[in-house]
């Protein structure tokens, strides 16, 4: 069985550019939910967000990165950041 593709949304497009914007391309420089939540004012809550990351995470488009205290933080990986530039030259 093949990897999933999750479905790439508004919230989720705006999850992946977050990530790329802010630089968390790799563990040590990735970003908790409550950070991608404040980077920008989508109006979703935190557990929204976090089960699209997981959706991402399971797809291979977002990874896990280092702790920070007890959050868990995230990356956008180079599928992602290819699923970010395939949707951004669709809007071409």
């Amino acid at each position: 069985m093949g990897v999933l593709k999750p479905g790439i949304n508004r919230l989720g497009f705006l999850i992946l550019s977050i990530l790329r914007g802010s630089g968390a391309t790799g563990r040590l420089s990735s970003m908790t939910v409550r950070e991608i939540a404040s980077a920008e004012d989508c109006g979703m809550k935190e557990n929204t967000i976090f089960k699209k990351i997981r959706e991402f995470e399971r797809s291979g488009h977002v990874g896990r990165g280092l702790k920070e205290g007890h959050a868990d933080t995230f990356f956008i990986t180079a599928d992602g950041l290819g699923l970010l530039e395939e949707e951004r030259g669709k809007e071409s």
